[in-house]
């Protein structure tokens, strides 16, 4: 037992003395360290998840920094009307990458080059979240059809938030060793062109197992209850705004649909 102590007490001193730029991603080692840093978010404010339509979100950390993923630059659908620092691109296609859209002067990372050959290599902490992307294709035969796609982790309040823009497919091991364990994972639905099918897009949130999963990208109601069919841990929202902290995230998976913003 005093040997047992002794090795614990190693371990939390080795966790705490690797530099903090270490812990910044969703993966195993600071995962572990996570219940130890647990304590002293408790008082944090809420993570804020606000859904504009199509692909496009603003994450709103406890801080107040604003992260908007794939802008659509769309006429007929709402836009955020404050500033943003992190604007993300998962592929230079239109409805994702209008980053235009985006108010102020934030930091903008695109996960492909503009030609969308090859993949951008982002692993970055900007104010208090992190962010980082994992390879990944619009179509099942690896980008020949229509492309490359990256996906975008952050971390934000000690939330693992993943946005796997156009994914196409369902996800290697390794693809999911490099996403990490996520907590909340916006789950993209179309009819196997654009990205998965509602079938395939409960299949990928199974192999993601997250806390909560939020559909995206869907433009018919059909899709939607096809992607939640015998699904019985369901909620559906009055808005478009999740507020959620490390506290309250439901045990893997609750599916939380945000409301009316289709497209």
């Amino acid at each position: 037992m005093k040997k047992l102590s002794k090795n614990l007490l190693w371990l939390i001193l080795a966790l705490f003395l690797v530099p903090p730029q270490a812990f910044g991603f969703c993966h195993e080692l600071e995962v572990a360290r996570a219940p130890l840093l647990r304590v002293a978010a408790a008082n944090n404010a809420p993570v804020l998840i606000e859904w504009f339509g199509h692909s496009t979100f603003q994450i709103t950390s406890s801080k107040g920094t604003r992260i908007l993923t794939d802008p659509h630059g769309r006429d007929g659908l709402p836009w955020p009307s404050l500033p943003q620092d992190i604007v993300t691109a998962s592929h230079p296609h239109g409805p994702h990458s209008s980053v235009w859209m985006a108010k102020g002067n934030p930091v903008i990372l695109e996960g492909l080059t503009p030609s969308g050959e090859t993949w951008r290599n982002i692993h970055t902490s900007i104010r208090d979240v992190s962010v980082y992307t994992v390879p990944a294709y619009h179509d099942k035969s690896q980008g020949l059809q229509r492309g490359k796609n990256a996906m975008f982790v952050f971390r934000v309040d000690d939330i693992c938030i993943a946005h796997p823009g156009d994914l196409g497919h369902h996800l290697t091991p390794a693809q999911l060793k490099m996403l990490g364990k996520i907590d909340i994972f916006l789950a993209p639905i179309a009819g196997g062109f654009y990205t998965v099918t509602p079938g395939e897009a409960r299949e990928v949130t199974a192999q993601v197992n997250p806390r909560i999963a939020i559909p995206m990208h869907y433009d018919w109601e059909g899709a939607l209850r096809d992607y939640i069919r015998d699904n019985q841990r369901v909620r559906k929202l009055d808005g478009a705004v999740l507020k959620i902290s490390k506290q309250e995230l439901p045990p893997p998976t609750e599916v939380v649909v945000l409301s009316g913003r289709y497209r």
